[in-house]
């Protein structure tokens, strides 16, 4: 029997959270460690299919969903970037609790990628915001920054929506959303949720980049152009603040938390330019980022399994014990900064080019945050992997799970290089339409 596009659609969501009720119940770490990935592989299948699937017309599914122009091609990226977390995570870190948390973290982003009802968006957004909470109460982590920070989000989210419709309520929900992207000056959560909480709990929070989708479901249509220009200027500072930072990091998860910030403002930033360019590159910047960054977070976390918490002021000289990790670490690090044949390269020209008209200073402050990221990556690279020659008898080649895992990102992030002219018309159609449901106060460019 073939199932309809919204089949398709609605397995997609069910499977997360039928998988979440599934594995709750299961006692073992390694049974449920199967259970889930067996859920998420199912769920990356019948999102493929739902995203073959649409043809241009919204597939309507369970209420209040649907698949639009601006779910479609997430679908599977959201889905790919759990299974990544769960097959980059060291079995012995692996508990039932971190699959629940996973695979409900899967279900709240696809729901809300495909959410149809701002009221419905926010309830998502304030659900996410507790699953970080739950895993640092668990791990008897300090929480008072976070639940400060994001306790601040939540009010500035409600009370935004409540006076929706008038230039207060956007101008909350504005600051609320650059403060879940981590925006200067409200980064500081950041860096400290992934140095106390589970890396793939950060990893699940941080890379969705659920404060895009939100930017634009709920900004875009009616925000008053000069809230978006101040919040530009704030998103471009922030994405050169976090890659210089990113350079003189001395801990790995303090670099990637950083080279995260810089990419999440530059994705923002896009979206702040609301031009046809801009909103096209910030929609593909949103794919290849979250990808890419999910790469370079597998090769981290895989040498942290092996080695512990690495300092990046010394050469550690791992390439010659674990030359595929040194590899999948380099190209994905190279795809986040645009490096040429990778799924980075089209979005970071379409956003240099798209933020041209804006003036000489704002193409110039893009590539020194994009020169700064390249160097922090590089930095980190032979930190990481170059120098002195440890030996040890004990074998760290890659296990089959990472082999498959790495030649999984490698296709995705060369293939996706490939297939960048499709996606950035398709994306640039999402964009017009975009601006059209803007009004005549967007521009076109």
């Amino acid at each position: 029997m073939i199932l309809s596009a919204p089949s398709w659609v609605e397995l997609t969501l069910l499977l997360p959270l039928l998988g979440a009720v599934v594995v709750y119940f299961l006692k073992l770490p390694a049974v449920a460690a199967n259970a889930s990935l067996g859920f998420f592989i199912t769920t990356l299948l019948t999102a493929t299919v739902a995203t073959w699937s649409f043809a241009g017309k919204k597939i309507p599914a369970l209420m209040h969903f649907a698949v639009d122009d601006l779910a479609a091609p997430m679908l599977p990226v959201l889905v790919l970037l759990h299974l990544l977390t769960l097959l980059g995570t060291a079995k012995s870190r692996v508990s039932p609790m971190f699959c629940v948390r996973l695979l409900i973290a899967n279900f709240i982003s696809l729901a809300a990628v495909t959410c149809q009802t701002p009221w419905m968006l926010i309830a998502l957004l304030l659900l996410g915001v507790l699953l970080p909470l739950w895993d640092l109460v668990s791990r008897g982590q300090r929480v008072r920054g976070y639940l400060i920070h994001m306790g601040l989000f939540v009010v500035l989210l409600v009370t935004g929506w409540q006076f929706a419709g008038q230039e207060i309520g956007y101008g909350l929900l504005l600051i609320a959303l650059l403060l879940r992207g981590g925006i200067v000056p409200l980064h500081g959560w950041l860096p400290t949720l992934f140095q106390g909480a589970a890396y793939g709990t950060a990893m699940v929070f941080v890379l969705p980049l659920i404060e895009v989708l939100a930017a634009l479901r709920l900004l875009l249509p009616s925000t008053p152009e000069w809230m978006l220009n101040a919040a530009s200027v704030a998103c471009l500072i922030t994405a050169v603040y976090g890659g210089g930072m990113a350079i003189v990091q001395s801990e790995v998860r303090k670099f990637f938390a950083h080279v995260c910030l810089s990419q999440t403002a530059l994705v923002m930033f896009a979206v702040m330019l609301h031009t046809s360019n801009g909103l096209t590159a910030a929609l593909c910047l949103w794919i290849s980022s979250s990808l890419s960054l999910a790469g370079l977070a597998f090769s981290v976390r895989a040498l942290e399994a092996r080695f512990g918490p690495l300092s990046l002021p010394e050469h550690h000289g791992l390439y010659q014990q674990v030359p595929g990790l040194a590899v999948c670490f380099l190209f994905t690090g190279l795809a986040s900064v645009g490096f040429p044949g990778t799924i980075g390269f089209v979005p970071m020209e379409l956003l240099l080019s798209g933020s041209a008209d804006q003036g000489l200073w704002v193409s110039g402050t893009l590539a020194i945050a994009a020169m700064f990221n390249g160097i922090a990556i590089l930095r980190a690279y032979f930190a990481l992997f170059t120098g002195k020659r440890p030996t040890t008898s004990v074998s760290l080649q890659m296990t089959p799970v990472e082999r498959f895992s790495v030649i999984l990102i490698a296709l995705t992030v060369f293939l996706g290089g490939w297939f960048s002219p499709g996606l950035v018309a398709s994306r640039h159609h999402t964009a017009d339409q975009l601006l059209e449901r803007a009004g005549p106060g967007a521009t076109k460019k």
